[in-house]
């Protein structure tokens, strides 16, 4: 499942919440520290990944 980056706007806190894509809108998040949903906004982010087949071709030519 993938990770959503959190940070609360109360208490500032940065945390990672794991949903599924079909949650994203329907799911209330609330902050692990002052459990507060009200402030709670989601970030975006650049996620970096790796693939094994990212080197699968030789192109010097």
């Amino acid at each position: 499942m993938p990770h959503y980056d959190h940070s609360c706007k109360k208490c500032r806190h940065d945390f990672v919440v794991e949903m599924k894509i079909s949650e994203v809108g329907n799911k209330t998040v609330k902050c692990p520290k002052c459990k507060k949903s009200k402030g709670v906004e989601r970030n975006v982010t650049n996620q970096s990944f790796t693939s094994e087949s990212i080197n699968r071709y030789t192109w010097d030519k």
